[in-house]
């Protein structure tokens, strides 16, 4: 359900944008993440997971809000070969 309203609103979802970097040759990759409140963490671990397979390592998480205003800060740089 996220994902179909992110992509009206032209956001992609998570590990698409880090593939499109990726692709571009970028070193890091910086996203906002606004995990699910019921999930416990699930949905923040599997979108670092699958930023991870595509070829980046997270250097840095940083939490800020409460609630539906909470979200998460990653800071991805890109897997040395």
């Amino acid at each position: 359900m996220l994902k179909k309203l992110l992509s009206k609103i032209a956001i992609p979802p998570i590990d698409e944008a880090a593939r499109q970097a990726f692709k571009r040759g970028d070193a890091i990759f910086v996203r906002k993440f606004h995990p699910r409140p019921t999930t416990n963490g699930a949905d923040l671990a599997q979108a670092i997971a699958d930023v991870e397979a595509i070829g980046w390592t997270l250097l840095s998480q940083q939490a800020e809000g409460e609630g539906l205003q909470r979200f998460v800060s990653l800071t991805f740089r890109r897997r040395e070969q």
